[in-house]
Formats: C-alpha cells, structure tokens, sequence
C-alpha cells in the first residue's frame, strides 16, 4: 500500500515522517477529528495552508483509485448560503481506493477520501487517478484558506481494515499473520521474568534470579529503523482506565545494528536448536513464524527471543518467546497505542454523545460536559492526540435530506451550547449545509452511518504498511528502457503494460513459476525490504535480473552452462564437483542462485538439500522458493575488499539493507548494485533508470525524473 498526504512538501532537515506529515496536517480545536466545537460529530481533518503562485495549493491524491464523484465549485463562495461565517468554497472530490495490506481476500480493501472546500477541481468523474495527481486547489473554509478531508469505510472493510469489529484487541491469542505490518508488539503477562544479565542470544533462561516479576500486564513494542531495534514498554495508566503510557525512553540494542545482522543471528539460533535458520529468522522479525505453510513453527519457549527492556523501575532481559506471551503488529491496531473503535451514540444526530469520548474530554472525576471544559479539552495536545486515534461511527455531514434529524438539536437547550440558535440563524445555517451537501447526488456505495478515521493517523499508520498489491508492483516497474537497443535480452526490450504485469505475476512457463504474487512482497515483507527507498533498490535490481519480472533462469542452450562444470575456473568457484552441475545449478531465483555451492548454503539456511536435482529445479518452479531465495541473498550478502596484506575484510555492514539505506543517488545505485553484480551489468541502461522510475513512484516528491513513463492498461 502507498498513501501519501493530499499536500505534499518536502521535509526540513532530518525530521521523521511523523513530523514531517504534523508539520502538514496539524491538529487543530477548530475542525478537528472526531469532535468539533459544541460537541458535534466532525468526520475528517481541516487542513489549512497558504495559496501559492497563479493557482491554489494544489491538492493530491492521496493514493490510487477512481473519482466516484466531483462537484464543480460555485462562483459565489463569498455570497450567501456560502459564506455563512466567510468565505467557503464548495468543490468537492471522492475517491473510491481498492487496495492491499496483506494476503488474502482480508487484505483487499476499500475506503474513500472526501477532499471539500476546493477552489478548483481539475478531475472528472469516472477518471483514473493516481497518488500525488493533482485533484484541485485549496480554497476556503468560514473565510480560512483550507480543506476538509475525510476517510471513510464500512462494515465489512472496517473489519478487514484494523481485525476486528468492536471493542479492545484480543490478548488471549496471537494477531493476525496474513496481515501483519508495521512494529511488531508483544503482550507480557502478569508473572514475566526479568532478569539483569543473559549468558548468551542462544541461553534459554537468563542469568540468576528475576531481578523483576511483572504484577501488571505490560506491552512491548519493537521497532527496525535503519539499522537500529528500538524496544518500547507500555502499561496501562494506574490514574485513567484505557490510557498507556511510555515507561521510560526507549531502548536500543546493544548491537546497533542489530536489524542488518539478523541473517547471521538467526544463523546462530538455527545452528543452535537445530531448526532452519529461515525460520529463527522469522522469530527475530516477527516475534513468531508466521510462514507456516514453507516453515516449521517455533514453540513458544523453545527457542528464546532476547531483547533487553524496560519495566516498571528499570531495565532488564526478557524472553519475547516465553510461554504466555503474545505476538501482534501494527496491523491489529492494538488498544495500548490508542486505538479505540467507538460506536456508542445512540443518538441519530450530529451531536456526539458517545459516553466513551465524553468521559475522555471531562475524565472520571464524573463532572460535567460543559462548553468551557469541551474547549479546553480540544485544545489540550494530550486529548487531541486520544481523540486522533478513535475510529468512530456515525452520520455523514454531508446528506442533504437529513439536515433537521441531525442539526436541530442547535436550537435546544444545552450544558455544550452557550448560545442557541433563533430559528433565523437556522435557517442560514441549514442553507450552508445544503450548499455543502452531496452525498443523495453521489451515490456512493456506502450506507450514509459508516466508520469514519483521523487522516493524519490513517497516513501515518498505513506509510508503515510495506506490503506492495499487484496494483503497486505495476507502478514501480518501469514501462520502457531508455535505450533498449543495447540490451541483447528480447525480454528487455519490450515495453510493458500493466497485463504484462500481472500475467508475469500469475501465470508459469519454462522461464518463472506461477504465483509470483503474493509471493514475491510476502519476501519483500520477511526481509524488511519494505519502506520506499529498499523497496526501490530491490526492484531496480529485478528490473535486470529478471527482464522486469519475466524470466527466473539463466537461459541460454544446455552447452552455455558448460562454463560452470568442473575444471573450469568458474565452475571451481562456483564449488561444482561432477558433470552435469552446471545445468543441475544454473542461475535460478528473483537474484539467481548460480553453482552447487550457492544452492547449498541456500538450503542450509532452509534446511532443503538442493544439492539433488529434483530439489535444486524447485528453485525455478516454486515460487516461494524462487523468492525467497532472492531475499536470503538480499539479507546475507556481506560485501568484502582485499586489504594491504591480501586478505578479504569486510566492506561494509552485512545485508544489502545497509547499503540501500544510504541513499536514492547514483552512487547509492551503484553500491547496491555491486552487491548484487559486481561489474555493474547494464547499470546505466536497466538498473539505474529502473531505480529512479520505483523511486519516484513510491516516495513524496511530485517532480518526475525525466522520461518517468508509468505502466499503462
């Protein structure tokens, strides 16, 4: 999934992308998320921002989809019904998404963004759109230059969406492992040890006595960040029933680089225990195996979890493997980071009176909503960030033929209204409404109560999603070279559509396997190649291995392997030791695997002997093998140099992860590059403009590099 906020700048500095989309899209008290001013339901985020150039701020896409509706704005934004307290524009645009957020049919999901109060509106209805499009210009709000943007879903995507219907996630079990993104988080139960030291990664129990025994329930949050793991402990507020708080800063490993050497750690745990390092791998990465249907699951407790953490008062060494711990990711929206599902108001009007967020704004003291404590609580950054993590359901704002259902409590007495409103003011007020409404025009396929998220949130959670649909993969994959001439691969030098695409992805022959999807991103997703710039390294680089996802073997007649039997130079290397292996371990894989001695350690990591033939041909014909060999190259491969004394020494850090995160420039293509090709084959011609097409489709700047040419139907 790629989502990007509707208004794109480019980050200051080195802000993080939670800073950089608050700097965007700022809380406000006034047209905030889920409650306005006078304890009125308000279903999106107002966005403001300063009009720029001949035209108004442009407003983007926020992802891919299909306008279902647009409203040309009304030349009379600054008369009556309009502006009712100033200027207002009416342009409006909804976008139906159809996305992907994991396997499966419950990973295929739909939701709309409303963008309203636009000055101008560019699309029309029916038309295509993709993420970062223009859509419109910023108008006006109540004479402020802003818009209103809305994501919304129903029923049935809200459960596909966060996992579940109502209520708190469920502790009992562990979460979803189709869908699973994002932080990964554990549940420690009451009765967890902690202890001050461990003998080692591999050690099954720490070392002494517990320095601590958790007495409350206690949550772990574990976080990847190039390079680094960040360990994160919450427990629930002694003072406010629902509320977790920080204990302490949080801790990274000792190993900073702990999240590039987990190749090497899950090598070590394999060895250990005896298990398939690919699987102590996903223990690491995940907390658990989540691959079942291609690994051996790990009991809890048979093979430990390390990590040092906080708990209440210090810090210690817990097993995140132990019995009785739970394993989640941020695909389940866990209750300990805020998020609440809240669909509690009995009422069918716009007046909030959810008795869950009322006791949010006044606490449990069981005082009063008042108007003055309404106002002081939309303006306090701790209820604001509460409120901002609610998913709540209720009434659109925006159907016309339900104006007095949902407003006419405006006019009656109450402890949130300072003043009411004469029926004149009304009268003005219900006109502005109706000159705001579409939703009887538009038709959408939406029951008009549905769940309603905070933009800001629904884009901060989701930018962490690296699961790519099939949909995401055709816009990362370059449609033409720049100069296919040189290139002698016929698989090179056609261009591509987005059924080329998708038939590479589904279907076999004699060069791949079928089912590279979903495959190829459930890979992508095991070996952390999953934020914009990895994801854009990686597909550069199948971009020439592979033809642009076409073919999965070195080709070539059976005489062009002779090369890599015994007794020659290249076949020695390649560790081939009786005739026949050439063909037997011909380049195979996403990265193809080439020669006997690559195939082996290939199948240690999985515990497969692909030194016999019929094993070493799966790794063209399954396609989980044929991508998961291409993420165990991506995660083991350690880049060496002769030094002085002509000895090979590490160049670097291990994992091409290391070498990705260092950049979108040229020289950080080439680096990569090299690890994966050491004299940089068709860098200039494949690889390097294939980067800088996934580059840009996948990250936030909306200047295209030259001769940018998307897949088209």
């Amino acid at each position: 999934m790629i989502i990007s906020p509707p208004i794109l700048k480019m980050p200051q500095g080195n802000a993080s992308d939670e800073q950089w989309l608050a700097s965007l899209m700022p809380f406000s008290s006034r047209g905030g998320f889920p409650i306005a001013s006078r304890m009125a339901w308000h279903g999106g985020q107002h966005i403001e921002h300063t009009d720029t150039g001949a035209h108004g701020e442009p407003v983007r896409a926020i992802a891919d989809g299909v306008v279902v509706y647009k409203r040309t704005p009304s030349p009379d934004a600054d008369k009556k019904p309009l502006a009712y307290q100033g200027e207002t524009d009416n342009g409006c645009v909804v976008i139906k998404h159809s996305t992907e957020i994991g396997e499966g049919p419950d990973g295929q999901i739909e939701y709309y963004s409303i963008y309203m109060h636009l000055k101008e509106v560019f699309v029309k209805n029916k038309q295509p759109v993709n993420r970062k499009d223009s859509l419109g210009s910023v108008g006006s709000c109540n004479g402020k230059n802003a818009i209103h943007l809305e994501i919304i879903c129903d029923d049935a995507n809200l459960k596909k969406i966060v996992g579940r219907s109502s209520g708190k996630l469920d502790i009992s079990t562990d979460g979803r492992d189709k869908i699973i993104y994002g932080d990964m988080h554990f549940y420690l139960p009451p009765g967890t040890p902690f202890y001050a030291s461990i003998a080692s990664p591999q050690a099954l129990t720490g070392s002494g006595a517990p320095v601590h025994t958790s007495t409350v329930p206690l949550f772990v949050t574990m976080r990847f960040e190039r390079g680094k793991c960040l360990l994160t402990t919450r427990q629930e507020d002694p003072q406010q029933e629902g509320l977790y708080i920080e204990l302490g800063q949080p801790q990274a490993d000792s190993d900073d680089k702990y999240e590039y050497n987990l190749y090497s750690k899950a090598a070590t745990l394999g060895d250990t225990f005896h298990i398939a390092p690919s699987a102590a791998y996903e223990l690491l990465r995940f907390g658990r195996v989540i691959n079942t249907e291609n690994e051996t699951p790990i009991a809890a407790g048979a093979v430990p979890h390390w990590h040092k953490v906080n708990y209440p008062g210090g810090q210690a060494w817990v097993d995140l493997n132990a019995a009785g711990v739970k394993k989640f990711s941020d695909a389940d929206f866990p209750h300990w980071l805020g998020w609440a599902l809240i669909d509690d108001d009995p009422t069918p009007d716009s007046q909030c009176n959810s008795p869950t967020l009322e006791k949010w704004i006044v606490g449990s003291s069981g005082s009063k909503l008042t108007a003055g404590a309404l106002t002081a609580a939309l303006g306090d950054a701790k209820t604001q960030s509460r409120l901002s993590h609610a998913i709540c359901k209720f009434p659109t704002e925006w159907e016309k033929g339900q104006i007095d259902t949902r407003y006419d409590w405006l006019k009656k007495k109450s402890d949130v209204l300072n003043e009411l409103m004469t029926e004149e003011q009304y009268a003005d007020f219900k006109a502005y409404v109706e000159a705001l409404s579409f939703w009887e025009e538009a038709g959408l396929e939406l029951n008009s109560n549905h769940w309603h998220f905070h933009p800001r949130l629904f884009f901060s959670h989701f930018r962490r999603c690296g699961w790519m649909g099939k949909d995401d993969i055709s816009r990362l994959i370059r449609k033409t070279l720049p100069n296919p001439s040189v290139i002698n691969r016929e698989d090179q030098n056609s261009a591509l559509t987005k059924g080329n695409i998708y038939e590479y992805l589904s279907t076999a022959n004699e060069k791949r396997p079928a089912q590279l999807y979903p495959n190829i991103s459930t890979v992508m997703r095991k070996y952390l190649i999953v934020t914009p710039l990895r994801i854009s390294h990686l597909i550069s680089q199948l971009a020439e291995e592979t033809g642009r996802l076409k073919a999965m073997v070195e080709g070539g007649p059976d005489s062009y392997f002779d090369k890599y039997e015994p007794g020659t130079d290249q076949g020695k290397k390649l560790g081939n030791t009786a005739k026949g292996d050439g063909k037997k371990f011909k380049g195979r894989g996403l990265i193809q695997l080439t020669g006997r001695e690559n195939y082996i350690r290939y199948g240690k990591y999985r515990r497969i002997d692909f030194s016999i033939e019929n094993q070493s041909q799966t790794l063209l014909t399954s396609a989980y093998k044929t991508c998961d060999a291409a993420g165990y190259f991506w995660a083991s491969k350690q880049r060496n140099k002769i030094n002085e004394k002509k000895k090979m020494v590490p160049l670097g850090d291990l994992g091409i992860n290391s070498w990705a995160d260092k950049g979108a420039d040229l020289e950080s293509s080439k680096q990569v590059t090299k690890c994966i090709n050491t004299a940089a084959h068709h860098f200039n011609e494949v690889r390097w403009p294939c980067f800088q097409h996934a580059w840009y489709a996948s990250n936030d700047e909306t200047a295209p590099p030259k001769n940018f040419r998307p897949i088209g139907e």
